[in-house]
């Protein structure tokens, strides 16, 4: 599961890398000039803190993990679009080079009490598991919808994809362990298993998988 959940810090790294590395060799700013070394300065110190950020991730998942069946974990009080927030910060560069566009719709107003790592690492999967479904599939147009509400009672966020769903035979399973529609090399059967833990026995929430007209959305209902 912490292998599963690198590849996406790994991914961030080697894509914003890559434009680091095309931007020198191409010359990308006149270092002659002022103006070209303060731009040139303000872009790679902004990029570097990006990595910085993604390796902090890779230590918050080892941390996370080793310390996942421990029941004294701690919580924190947020607004629940901060994990969402920070996952989409680490996805942002693989989301926009396949071409996905990601809509937010935050009505949230309320803070809650969460682990917030454990809960960006159940965004990680879904986007993760969105996205590989539309390379699979090839989805003209690639859009992944999250919206967050809350009501008197609950907070409720829906992340729905426009990735022609999942088989109706295959819907019931997709939270067992080992269980994958991926291939050996990309899936381990394990992602959305520990985000029904996560969600449900860590957080005291529900967790569910529904088909919609032109995908699938994730619904992930916590009470106040």
């Amino acid at each position: 599961m912490t292998a599963h959940q690198w590849r996406q810090s790994l991914g961030a790294i080697s894509v914003v890398s890559s434009v680091l590395s095309v931007k020198i060799k191409l010359k990308a700013f006149d270092l002659k000039e002022d103006k070209g070394r303060k731009e040139c300065e303000i872009y790679f110190i902004e990029h570097l803190e990006r990595l910085g950020k993604f390796v902090q991730s890779l230590t918050m998942t080892i941390n996370d993990f080793k310390d996942f069946y421990k029941p004294d974990l701690a919580t924190s009080h947020v607004l629940i679009n901060e994990p969402i927030d920070k996952a989409l910060g680490i996805m942002k560069d693989s989301l926009k080079t396949d071409g996905i566009d990601v809509v937010e719709k935050y009505s949230c107003s309320e803070k809650v009490n969460i682990h917030s790592n454990e809960m960006m690492q159940v965004i990680l999967n879904i986007l993760n598991n969105s996205k590989d479904n539309f390379r699979g599939k090839g989805i003209d147009s690639q859009r992944i919808s999250i919206i967050c509400t809350d009501s008197d009672n609950e907070i409720t966020i829906k992340i729905c994809d426009n990735g022609g769903g999942i088989p109706e035979d295959i819907l019931p399973k997709i939270f067992n362990p080992y269980f994958s529609t991926k291939n050996v090399k990309n899936g381990t059967g394990l992602g959305l298993y520990m985000s029904k833990i996560i969600i449900e026995e860590h957080h005291k929430g529900s967790f569910t998988a529904t088909n919609i007209d032109d995908g699938v959305c994730f619904t992930i209902v916590f009470n106040k």
